[in-house]
């Protein structure tokens, strides 16, 4: 750690003892030569020095000081991950109009690939003061109106390949309600390795990584305490970074409440990274399919596919009904990577480690013999469907 990191964190552990800690830290910082300042900040517990946190708020100057200092006179310095934490910590400080300006003053202030860097990191925050709330909920109307304004204007300065990616968890990361395939609560073998392949994409080079965006119809609760409950819950799933996009009380008495508030979610996603294009992971337990349907036929360019997780047996007729709008049903996640693989969003390689990763996933699971037989029938079709694509 560097050495004034760790002196920052010792009198960060103290704050009880005092504002001359306060001083201490803007010292610090200040007398930090040029070029060196965000290798400290990448060195720190940035929430905790900021003051977003529960057991310290800095003084009304020295925030005001600290806020000058990093956002005005050194932001320059700042890397897009360091700047992102920053703004996510004033975000979380109260939305005030003051902190409203001077956060959309340095967004506006970033351009080009800078910015969609920029918007990628403040969309990682750990908890629910991320992109979509920043610019949906907290903004007033006018500031918001220009971020949004700028987000357009910035999608065609730096024109990239980058894939988002939307993933529905009910059935589609976790059997839950409808698939009588898996034991409830079952991770799906091969969901993380295709999340993984869709968030580096088809390029050898790996794409900007934060593509990932969970989509649920579930309330966020007061605070985001449900998106930060589910944030905490796929933790461990060694998930590339990701943000939740939740839903609300109102949405959760009918499938067709559920789609609305799920289209308005991935509208939201396609206004915040009009840049990139989308797919969308679901199920056809719910409305997913609908869902897929119409943001496809709404932006065809941008919403380029839905992968929908078959878990009410689907007939061949069925299927070929929902491909003619763009929604390409699966069984197994080697079975997503192939319809991936065709729409040429994943290399052939990453489909086939897609497949094995299902293979071994399924092994894993306590399954039925009959459940067994019918599981491992499907993926021996999937996986046909890959190797005959990459014969071609």
């Amino acid at each position: 750690m560097d050495p004034r990191a760790l002196q920052i964190t010792t009198l960060t552990d103290g704050w009880r003892t005092g504002r001359d800690a306060e001083q201490q830290v803007l010292t610090i910082l200040r007398q930090t030569p040029e070029g060196e300042l965000d290798a400290v900040l990448a060195d720190l517990d940035l929430p905790r020095t900021l003051g977003d946190v529960d057991d310290h708020l800095w003084g009304p100057d020295h925030r005001t000081q600290m806020l000058d200092l990093l956002l005005r006179e050194r932001r320059a310095e700042l890397s897009a991950a360091s700047l992102g934490v920053v703004l996510s910590c004033l975000h979380g400080m109260g939305m005030g109009r003051e902190h409203q300006e001077r956060l959309v003053g340095v967004m506006l202030a970033s351009e080009g690939a800078a910015f969609h860097d920029l918007k990628y990191h403040l969309n990682h925050a750990k908890d629910h003061h991320d992109l979509e709330h920043l610019v949906f909920d907290d903004l007033d109307d006018d500031l918001a109106d220009r971020l949004l304004a700028h987000i357009a204007a910035q999608a065609g300065v730096d024109p990239t390949s980058d894939l988002r990616v939307l993933c529905d968890i009910d059935d589609t990361l976790t059997c839950a309600i409808h698939d009588d395939r898996y034991p409830r609560g079952t991770i799906y073998p091969g969901v993380v390795a295709l999340l993984q392949a869709l968030d580096d994409g088809a390029a050898e080079q790996p794409n900007r990584a934060g593509d990932l965006t969970f989509v649920t119809a579930r309330p966020g609760g007061p605070r985001g305490l449900v998106e930060q409950y589910t944030r905490n819950h796929l933790s461990h799933l060694g998930l590339p970074p990701h943000s939740v996009l939740g839903g609300s009380l109102l949405n959760l008495h009918t499938k067709a409440a559920i789609a609305e508030r799920k289209i308005q979610n991935m509208e939201r996603d396609r206004l915040l990274f009009p840049e990139c294009r989308m797919v969308f992971i679901g199920d056809s337990g719910q409305a997913d399919g609908d869902v897929g349907a119409q943001m496809h036929a709404r932006d065809p360019q941008h919403i380029v596919a839905t992968l929908l997780h078959n878990v009410t047996d689907l007939t061949p007729e069925q299927r070929a009904e929902r491909a003619v709008d763009g929604v390409h049903v699966f069984d197994t996640y080697a079975g997503a990577a192939a319809h991936a693989l065709r729409a040429g969003l994943i290399r052939p390689d990453q489909a086939r480690t897609v497949a094995e990763a299902t293979r071994l996933g399924l092994g894993l699971v306590d399954l039925t013999p009959e459940q067994r037989s019918r599981l491992e029938r499907q993926l021996a079709a999937d996986v046909a469907a890959i190797e005959a694509l990459t014969q071609v």
